[in-house]
């Protein structure tokens, strides 16, 4: 079982992870803007969405913990 400490860590990179690809999100798109072709822009957004559930689903577990020092 993780630590408290050991699910924020994680969660601290997952954010960083999280917040660099919403950039690079934002980049392609002002990039593409006019142009039909959006794949990229999907498959960096669906990589996000990931990474976002990843990122609430440690948040949780912190909460948990927070709540349940026991567990």
């Amino acid at each position: 079982m993780e630590s408290e400490e050991a699910l924020r860590a994680r969660e601290a990179e997952v954010a960083r992870e999280w917040e660099w690809l919403q950039e690079a999100i934002n980049l392609v798109a002002r990039a593409k803007a006019g142009e039909e072709d959006a794949d990229a822009l999907r498959l960096l957004q669906h990589h996000a969405m990931d990474i976002g559930q990843r990122r609430v689903e440690l948040m949780l577990k912190i909460a948990s913990r927070e709540r349940n020092p026991c567990v």
